[in-house]
């Protein structure tokens, strides 16, 4: 037989019990769950992708400063093809500094300004995100098993020279209480 026992409900977290009896044996588990940890976990993933985003827009201006500054052949495809896909994330720093070149090698200051900017960006994005979701919390689930004593009944009848005989009750357990108590605490 098992029950489930509700318990108070906050706003940011969720308890219950549930029971579960049987002849000489009784289990139950008490469940913490944490609404906030659930959400923050939520959060991970999003600010994982807004990194993964900002790492990519980095490496991107990073190959790109590096290109301008060998001298890569600016028609060749693979250049063409980064000088293209930055250009959308250059265009707030073109004419932001001077951009010394001699010889075919180009310092694209404007680039490293930009990559700074992004990191900068990024990272505020990720903080605020931060203070918006995050509650301290956490989840913990606690199971006790209780095996009930079995106890005998003896009925002995003694039979005094009265004429009514007495029956005596006696009771013996047979086995202690045992109780076995876990905890879990995990991030679910």
């Amino acid at each position: 037989m098992s029950e489930i026992v509700p318990g108070p409900e906050p706003m940011d977290r969720r308890e219950q019990v549930i029971v579960n009896r049987q002849p000489g044996f009784e289990e139950s588990q008490h469940i913490v769950q944490d609404m906030a940890q659930e959400r923050r976990l939520g959060m991970l993933q999003v600010t994982r992708v807004v990194w993964l985003i900002a790492g990519i827009i980095e490496i991107l201006l990073g190959l790109r400063f590096v290109l301008k500054l060998i001298g890569a052949n600016a028609t060749a495809g693979f250049a063409a093809f980064i000088y293209g896909v930055t250009s959308l994330f250059m265009v707030p720093f073109v004419g932001l500094t001077a951009t010394p070149a001699a010889g075919g090698v180009v310092l694209e200051v404007p680039a490293l300004i930009a990559m700074a900017v992004y990191a900068l960006f990024f990272w505020i994005i990720v903080r605020v995100l931060g203070l918006l979701f995050e509650r301290p919390s956490a989840r913990m689930v606690t199971s006790s098993i209780r095996e009930t004593p079995v106890q005998r009944v003896v009925t002995t009848e003694v039979a005094p020279p009265v004429v009514n005989p007495a029956t005596i009750t006696t009771t013996e357990t047979t086995q202690p209480v045992v109780e076995k108590r876990t905890t879990r605490i995990s991030n679910q």
